[in-house]
């Protein structure tokens, strides 16, 4: 028999334990929040949402595109962006389908680079897409489906609550496109029809028509980035708060964590309390955040299984202003009986610097927003 001169491989002299810390470690995160999210944005409109996550410190950010030119543009270190090539070449030109095979063909290697920069050290994965667009709409279940098998791999439990989707709308303008209101349309049905079966939690919808209604004078070059910032902002606010004790009514992580993990639709808002010596101040900012918030409108609120909201306010206004915890509280009542009577979780915090009330509201386990979806479905010529 022949002799083969085997290469010997000194086994001993190799740091497993390293490359195993390095793989549960992960980028750092930087946000200083109660939860340690991860994101993932996945198209041109997704990339953007989670740009804005990146720069308020949610390091552990990816974004994935078919198109290589949007992740080009796109201003994140180049470790954070991942291309899913495909046989189709640059991007999946509005065709859904296309856009779910490439990102199918490449499930290995999206979960690999997750892998890479998530670590094991996460408690929620966000995946944040554009509806119509055909990497971001066609590829949002199957990211739902990979981040839910990466918390199995990474041993944590109850996955589907862990995973949550923020989806973007398209503007009326985009919409008159029948292949953009159909894509709209059929995507954000079964996003909804998931996430009320609790497939994942919470589904947040972001209506950019609103935004534009809302905001007439933003510049072309404004528009996105303050709607992204918005939203991201806002998740912020609550995750950073959870944070922080209060010598008032404290909103602590497990507050937080229950309403985030509710099946269903999810809305935040925030406004500033105008006459805050009213007795009804309070109570009106909040019913204004539901009225005015970024997010998508229509829904039926008394479908709510439940709800958050914090005021914030300055070290004056609470030293001076008389009756004013009885507004405030007054303002969590009239909250808890608009959400037909879910258990409102409740934070009150003095800020020395802030010289105002800032009201902020988040309502989850709502039902799909039925009136927006009748809106898409206008454009579609279908009855």
């Amino acid at each position: 028999m022949e002799d083969f001169d085997i290469p010997s491989l000194d086994i001993e002299d190799l740091d497993l334990e390293a490359l195993e810390g390095e793989d549960a470690k992960g980028v750092e995160d930087e946000s200083g929040g109660a939860l340690t999210y991860a994101v993932i944005g996945s198209g041109q409109g997704g990339g953007r949402i989670a740009k804005a996550f990146y720069d308020l410190g949610y390091k552990k950010t990816v974004a994935f595109n078919t198109a290589k030119a949007d992740l080009t543009l796109l201003d994140l270190p180049d470790e954070h962006k991942f291309y899913v090539d495909h046989s189709g070449g640059q991007g999946a030109g509005k065709d859904q389908e296309k856009g779910r095979a490439a990102y199918e063909s490449r499930d290995q290697e999206i979960f690999n680079k997750m892998r890479q920069i998530f670590g094991e050290n996460i408690d929620r994965i966000l995946v944040c897409v554009g509806v119509a667009g055909g990497s971001g709409g066609g590829s949002v279940h199957t990211l739902v489906n990979i981040a839910k098998r990466y918390f199995t791999y990474v041993g944590k439990e109850n996955a589907n609550e862990r995973v949550g989707v923020v989806a973007s709308l398209p503007t009326t303008g985009e919409s008159a496109s029948p292949t953009v209101a159909k894509n709209a349309f059929n995507r954000m049905t079964e996003l909804c029809a998931s996430a009320e079966n609790g497939e994942f939690a919470p589904l947040v919808i972001i209506d950019n028509d609103k935004i534009k209604k809302l905001y007439p004078k933003l510049t072309v070059k404004q528009f996105w980035p303050t709607l992204n910032k918005t939203v991201a902002g806002l998740f912020h606010i609550f995750n950073v708060l959870a944070t922080k004790n209060s010598d008032y009514t404290t909103f602590d992580p497990a507050d937080y964590d229950t309403i985030m993990k509710t099946k269903g639709c999810m809305i935040l808002g925030a406004t500033t309390v105008k006459d805050p010596e009213d007795e009804t101040s309070v109570s009106n900012a909040l019913k204004q955040n539901l009225e005015t918030t970024l997010l998508a409108g229509g829904f039926d609120l008394t479908t709510a299984e439940g709800a958050a909201s914090i005021v914030v306010g300055g070290s004056e206004l609470y030293e001076t202003v008389p009756g004013l915890m009885d507004a405030i509280e007054y303002g969590f009542d009239t909250l808890a009986a608009i959400t037909g009577g879910a258990v409102v979780h409740r934070g009150i915090y003095e800020d020395p610097k802030k010289q105002k009330l800032v009201a902020y509201t988040m309502v989850g386990g709502l039902d799909a927003p039925q009136k927006r979806l009748e809106d898409l479905k206008k454009f579609l010529n279908v009855k």
